[in-house]
């Protein structure tokens, strides 16, 4: 029998392979440097048990494929039951219709008892409200892109929003706010290249 390393290795090659994904693809994906995977491919390290979880729902199998023997000739035996992103994908989205149900409750109790003019900012501010229950989503399961797209969104959503409330409140057109968008834009791709060279 081959060693844990070498197991490990050949299995995780042939799912790359299967994907026709190259090692930097499959290192985005589970936030790692495509030096890792060549490690891994090589059986000169093996990935801890979170990384390996991780590709294991990425690829669809479970756990036991990595560390089984020829596992990719019987693959369909090492099939995941269901897939996770769908799961994940729902959870997201039944956080985002929350945060809506809440502004409109908003909305429409205050439509009755407050000014229109003032009442209507619960619909922007759910906004950056909702991107940014989509980055701590993102940040907890590790899709690196998205979290950079929702961290962007929430960023420039937020300065809108209080652009609009200063405006609709005091009448104060504060349109240099969103000079302040530039550095923390730059910020959040520089945080994101960190994030990435940690691993």
């Amino acid at each position: 029998m081959e060693n844990l390393e070498q197991i490990v290795a050949q299995n995780l090659t042939e799912l790359r392979k299967a994907q026709k994904w190259t090692q930097a693809e499959l290192a985005e994906k589970i936030n790692y440097s495509d030096k890792s995977v060549s490690k891994w491919e090589r059986g000169e390290a093996l990935p801890d048990l979170t990384v390996l979880t991780q590709m294991a729902e990425l690829f669809g199998v479970t756990l036991d494929f990595f560390v089984t023997e020829n596992a990719a000739a019987k693959r369909t035996d090492f099939e995941s039951p269901k897939s996770e992103l769908g799961f994940r994908i729902g959870v997201e989205l039944l956080a985002v219709c929350a945060v809506w149900l809440v502004a409109l409750s908003l909305f429409l109790f205050g439509s009755t008892t407050l000014h229109i003019k003032q009442v209507w900012m619960a619909l922007i501010w759910a906004v950056p409200a909702s991107a940014l229950v989509m980055v701590i989503f993102s940040i907890r399961w590790k899709f690196r892109v998205c979290t950079i797209v929702f961290e962007s969104i929430l960023c420039w959503t937020a300065l809108a929003s209080v652009f609009l409330q200063a405006l609709v409140r005091y009448h104060a057109n504060l349109w240099h706010l969103f000079l302040i968008g530039i550095p923390l834009q730059g910020a959040i791709i520089l945080w994101a290249q960190v994030r990435k060279q940690k691993r």
